[in-house]
């Protein structure tokens, strides 16, 4: 749990989009051995949580896409690309300006490590997932990479524009 929580904060110090949370910093108990990381409070709540709360009509609808794939852009486009790993509905947060924000980076994957973590950690591989948004080849116990990322959008679509 240690290694993942560092591995989440050392990957979002360097995150810079309008369309992906912003990190704010961390606050560690070292008595009890718990750490926290600390973002922007978005009021409006995650995507589904906001579609839920009124009539939101198609072009309000299409700018959340937008900007959700603005963010899945720049993720993918960084040098190395990183895979968010666990992109669905209930980690984007919609701020203040009605503005998407992709957050929950503790799946997240810089591209150059996924295969030397795969076969360093191969017996050891667990992840939760949630099955809607989870492409078949992560079902195969595949890793998830750029593609699966992809596959997930494709859902986050189809409930921002179906709900």
């Amino acid at each position: 749990l240690r290694q993942s929580f560092a591995n989440e904060l050392s990957l979002m110090v360097n995150l810079f989009h309008q369309n992906v949370i912003r990190l704010i910093g961390f606050v560690e108990d070292m008595e009890k051995g718990d750490a926290w990381i600390i973002l922007p409070w978005e009021a409006n709540g995650n995507v589904r949580e906001f579609l839920q709360s009124g009539p939101w009509d198609i072009p309000e609808r299409v700018s959340l896409i937008q900007d959700v794939a603005r963010g899945l852009e720049y993720l993918h486009t960084r040098d190395p690309p990183i895979c968010h790993g666990d992109l669905k509905s209930l980690n984007i947060l919609v701020n203040a300006s009605y503005r998407a924000v992709i957050t929950d980076f503790g799946s997240a994957r810089i591209k150059r490590s996924i295969v030397s973590e795969m076969e360093k950690n191969k017996s050891e591989i667990t992840r939760q997932f949630s099955l809607r948004w989870t492409a078949p080849e992560i079902l195969r116990d595949r890793m998830p990479d750029l593609a699966s990322d992809m596959w997930s959008i494709g859902w986050i679509c189809w409930e921002v524009s179906s709900r």
